[in-house]
């Protein structure tokens, strides 16, 4: 039975209160790219959460998902819940709610407050859980920006493109790791609202950062546009699904220059465009799209416009 909510936790419920006590058929991870949501996102993880519950959290905004995706899901239940502090997140009330859902949706917001308050907590070991029994996990914009190993956790606001290729240290490129581990996402970072907001040369940054600071020999950036998603299965075959593109960059070497103060000099790396109905390997980045050249000098990527 489930603990008494704190007192200062806002929360909406939508359906039955009771934990519905099915099997998932995951796990699975859906990484959505923000703006308008993409329904057949949801529609695909409607047999995988089994009519179980759903857990919407976020850290401001109200119960806008709750009657969207129980229809869309089919769910027994839609649970909104701000949880806006480390100490809710290490609430028994949380944990125990995000544990016994089927389904949980990171909504977009600011992820510098979801790395601040969720980060290593025991909302961050039910979400763990979830996935270790076979539940969906997904999030969009800035709750997609938290999925990956690696993660722009936008302490100082938002970072522009030119920002990270002309100095790739600059005060806006805050980086960090390990905040949730699933384990198709091990190696990358994701980014969102790709196209519109011209972010390719910033996930470029972000590449050249992780490699020259020893994080990872290797790695790769996800790039997710708006109204789409990559929707990930039980054995690693992700799909694009949207109006928009994926973009898969690899970055299998150091960047030539990746110095405070300087321009990335970055060449070597590949990147892939994909469209609905293209499918890629987790987390082997393996995709049957060919892969086109990309690198950065003088503040720009080349191709200028990768697009």
């Amino acid at each position: 039975m489930s603990p008494e909510p704190p007192a200062e936790l806002v929360h909406y419920v939508t359906g039955n209160d009771a934990d519905a006590d099915v099997t998932p058929a995951g796990p699975g991870l859906v990484l959505m790219g923000g703006s308008t949501d993409v329904d057949a996102a949801f529609t695909w993880w409607k047999p995988r959460i089994a009519g179980g519950d759903v857990v919407v959290i976020r850290a401001s905004g109200a119960d806008g998902y709750n009657e969207y995706l129980q229809e869309l899901s089919a769910s027994d239940s839609v649970e909104t819940m701000l949880v806006t502090s480390k100490a809710l997140a290490n609430s028994e009330y949380v944990k125990w709610r995000v544990e016994h859902a089927e389904g949980v949706f990171m909504a977009g917001g600011d992820q510098a407050d979801y790395v601040n308050f969720w980060r290593d907590t025991a909302l961050a070991s039910a979400l763990a859980s979830v996935w270790q029994r076979g539940g969906v996990i997904g999030g969009t914009s800035a709750g997609c920006a938290v999925l990956g190993e690696f993660v722009f956790a936008a302490y100082e606001g938002s970072v522009y493109s030119d920002e990270a290729l002309l100095d790739p240290y600059n005060v806006y490129m805050t980086i960090e790791r390990d905040v949730f581990a699933f384990p198709p996402l091990a190696g990358f970072i994701t980014d969102t609202h790709f196209v519109p907001r011209d972010r390719m040369g910033r996930l470029v940054g972000f590449l050249g950062r992780i490699l020259a600071d020893g994080w990872a020999p290797k790695a790769k950036g996800i790039g997710v546009d708006e109204e789409t998603a990559v929707v990930i299965d039980a054995q690693g075959k992700g799909e694009v699904i949207g109006e928009g593109r994926v973009y898969l960059v690899v970055a299998d070497e150091k960047p030539t220059t990746c110095e405070a103060g300087k321009p990335l000099e970055y060449s070597g790396l590949s990147y892939h465009r994909l469209a609905a109905g293209d499918t890629l390997d987790f987390p082997s980045g393996e995709t049957s799209v060919p892969a086109e050249p990309l690198g950065a000098a003088n503040g720009v990527t080349s191709p200028a416009d990768p697009y």
